[in-house]
């Protein structure tokens, strides 16, 4: 009968470690992302509607994955321009920070046009085979931005981009220099935080020494004096009557 017990114990303390156990590995899903499109304005020939960049916070490139789609809403404005593209909008991928691509240009940057494989009336759709085509490489750790903008197809105007099946986080490659300058802020801080609290604890010590002192003088002071009854007050010991 111990045995038993001791053996139900035992499975459900087995059983507790292995639910904490998984409550406490990290989850990892993918989900769509609505980009901001508030700032969009209307475009024409080749011109931006509206771009997300890494450095404002509005995208980090590097959470697109293999099965992610770039979904575009937009409105064309008048009439389709004569023997213009077959797209109102294009995907461009730009990259200045050093970007691994095969597009790089003389002046070292990335101007990666991707087409749509989707074109429907006001909504196209971009696919990650597209995107590596365009950009010239499969590696988006150097995507600074990501731009929408209109084809010489008419005026369009972005009214909305949603990115499916993206990563939850991103790793996008942040310049060595930054990187330096960042830690050299964070020691700063740290030594600022530790000189704060050694003053903290000097002050509090210095504080505690003095209070002593005080009672000891008191005390002292007391030890030396006696009450006089005819005058009502402590006086010295010597002249107590």
């Amino acid at each position: 009968m111990k045995k038993m017990k001791m053996i139900s114990r035992l499975t459900a303390g087995l059983m507790t470690a292995g639910i904490m156990a998984l409550q406490a590995m990290p989850v990892f899903a993918d989900g769509d992302v609505v980009l901001d499109c508030k700032d969009a304005k209307e475009s024409s020939n080749w011109s931006t509607s509206v771009d997300f960049s890494y450095a404002s916070g509005a995208f980090d490139a590097t959470r697109i994955t293999e099965n992610s789609i770039v979904k575009v809403d937009f409105e064309v404005i008048g009439d389709r321009a004569e023997g213009s593209a077959d797209y109102p909008v294009e995907l461009i991928i730009q990259s200045w920070s050093y970007p691994e691509s095969t597009l790089v240009t003389p002046d070292g940057q990335v101007w990666g046009k991707v087409v749509p494989s989707v074109v429907e009336e006001g909504h196209e759709e971009f696919n990650w085979s597209d995107m590596i085509e365009g950009y010239g490489s499969d590696n988006f750790d150097k995507v600074d931005k990501i731009i929408f903008g209109s084809t010489n197809y008419g005026t369009v105007k972005v009214t909305g981009v949603t990115i499916t099946n993206c990563a939850d986080e991103g790793h996008h490659w942040i310049d060595p220099a930054i990187l330096e300058q960042e830690e050299a802020a964070k020691q700063e801080k740290e030594a600022n935080k530790k000189k704060n609290i050694v003053g903290i604890v000097v002050g509090i010590v210095a504080g505690i020494v003095a209070a002593i002192v005080a009672v000891f003088i008191f005390v002292t002071k007391k030890s030396s004096e006696a009450f006089d009854v005819s005058t009502g007050e402590f006086v010295d010991k010597k002249d107590a009557k």
